[in-house]
């Protein structure tokens, strides 16, 4: 999952837990000062929530259901609010396309009516085939134009809210990355030509959801599956299975294997400690369209997420429910 969603849901967090200790007054000034005279170890721990508000395309629908009671594991936490970089734009001269010598023998293409009759095995032995395919292709630009959108839904600050969503709303929207792919390496640019801050070369691996591992969805984290052709594009569409991720149990099987997921030791809010975390992964839908041949042209990856969370600062105490999503839209060139 990238990193922007992560630091804006801390962010969310953070301003939460600031609007909590600005209305009873300097507490977190004197936290600050007891801090320093009595040390404490600091664990790394995290929670954040959100869950879809709009789904990308007309074909993908968007699940939407409240999150479930957080647990009650807690961690003093850090630093964070990472600034969030725009992503980038730029154009690759096309890949050299492979010597036609030797004849080669090429299986029929499947025509609409076959394509369409696939089972979901079929479809997501495809598909897995197709994108771990594409992570390892070394020459090729990728782009991805990204949408994030995340809102506080209720807080036990209520005053906070609207501050709240309007920080949020000044630090996510649409951002694009553009990744000219030679020999296996690539420097992503965002729309204005500049790299994107802190990310250096990459490879399509460390990229390409599900970033830095192999997609291994199993049919079981598969609720839905379709494909259908037109023209010499094929396009498979699958719906992933709900499933829920605590602090206790913080990795959802199947999201975690297709798509990524909200690593909740990445968040660190200062001066707070987080006493509860849940997260509802709605149910993501990936859309992927390849060439005959099982080459990825386009990829779409709709992520709605809904969560709660109950943290403590010295004394003071409160929870938060939030929801949102991430869209992502690939598209690749040879």
């Amino acid at each position: 999952m990238r990193k922007e969603f992560k630091a804006i849901i801390a962010a969310v967090l953070a301003v939460w837990l600031f609007m909590m200790g600005f209305e009873i007054g300097s507490y977190h000034e004197k936290q600050e000062i007891r801090q320093q005279q009595a040390a404490q170890p600091t664990v790394e721990l995290t929670t954040l929530p959100p869950e879809e508000t709009a789904a990308p395309t007309a074909e993908q629908p968007a699940d939407t259901t409240a999150a479930a009671s957080a647990p009650t594991t807690s961690a003093n936490i850090g630093n964070i609010l990472a600034p969030i970089t725009t992503y980038p734009d730029s154009e690759l001269p096309p890949e050299t396309t492979q010597k036609a010598t030797a004849p080669t023998t090429t299986k029929a293409e499947p025509t609409t009516q076959s394509v369409s009759s696939l089972s979901k095995a079929q479809i997501l032995q495809r598909v897995t085939k197709s994108i771990n395919a594409l992570k390892s292709t070394p020459n090729m630009t990728a782009r991805n134009e990204e949408t994030i959108s995340i809102r506080i839904v209720d807080c036990s600050a209520p005053s906070a809210i609207n501050l709240i969503n309007n920080f949020i709303s000044k630090k996510i929207g649409d951002k694009s990355v553009t990744y000219v792919f030679v020999n296996g390496k690539a420097i992503g640019h965002d729309d204005s030509g500049k790299e994107i801050k802190g990310e250096g070369e990459v490879t399509p691996n460390q990229v390409i959801p599900p970033t830095d591992a192999a997609f291994t969805l199993p049919e079981a984290g598969v609720v839905s599956a379709s494909a259908s052709q037109k023209g010499g594009d094929i396009t498979y569409k699958l719906k992933l299975a709900e499933e829920t991720s605590t602090i206790d149990n913080p990795i959802p099987p199947y999201h975690s294997q297709a798509i990524g997921y909200l690593k909740m030791t990445d968040m660190q809010v200062p001066g707070a400690t987080i006493t509860g975390a849940n997260m509802h992964y709605a149910g993501a839908t990936l859309v992927v369209t390849t060439d005959t041949q099982g080459q990825v042209k386009q990829m779409q990856l709709h992520l709605p997420m809904n969560g709660d969370g109950t943290a403590k600062m010295g004394f003071l105490s409160g929870s938060a429910s939030f929801e949102g999503f991430s869209t992502q839209n690939w598209t690749f060139s040879y």
